[in-house]
């Protein structure tokens, strides 16, 4: 079973000048630094990181085995990435743009991310929650991208 897509997006501001933001967005060594509850990580290929994450969601037990795909890249101004993620009963893939800008204090960023397929025991789960557990992830990867460049 599929659930409906999801979409997310926003826009953040940094003081960073743009092509040091996108240069650690596009980073996968820094990216895997920044995965809250990971177990491990390695990297098969220059655009690519598999790893494996142990997340802390009531409805998501176990582990889950990511593969990331950074495709699609502009430096220092835009780029994609495909997430695909398989646990014991559970699959989502999910498709992230960003766009980098100058801005007054440093750099603009404009990201949407959407849930292009969730099987399994996920397509059980209430959308509210996953939307709920996706928010709080996202809010800790711009903290950490935050504390990362040292703001």
């Amino acid at each position: 079973m599929t659930t409906p897509t999801a979409q997310f997006g926003g826009e953040e501001t940094f003081l960073a000048p743009p092509e040091r933001l996108f240069a650690m967005l596009t980073d996968l060594d820094a990216l895997a630094a920044s995965i809250p509850d990971l177990v491990s990580a390695d990297r098969p290929d220059a655009n690519t990181l598999h790893c494996v994450v142990k997340p802390g969601f009531s409805f998501l037990r176990g582990t889950l085995r990511l593969a990331i795909a950074v495709e699609e890249v502009q430096p220092p101004r835009t780029a994609a990435m495909t997430i695909a993620a398989q646990g014991i009963g559970v699959s989502m893939q999910v498709r992230s743009s960003i766009e980098v800008e100058p801005a007054d204090t440093g750099s603009r960023l404009r990201w949407t991310a959407s849930l292009e397929r969730m099987t399994g025991l996920l397509s059980s789960v209430s959308p509210g929650l996953v939307k709920a557990a996706a928010d709080q992830t996202i809010r800790h990867a711009w903290r950490q991208v935050r504390q990362r460049l040292g703001e």
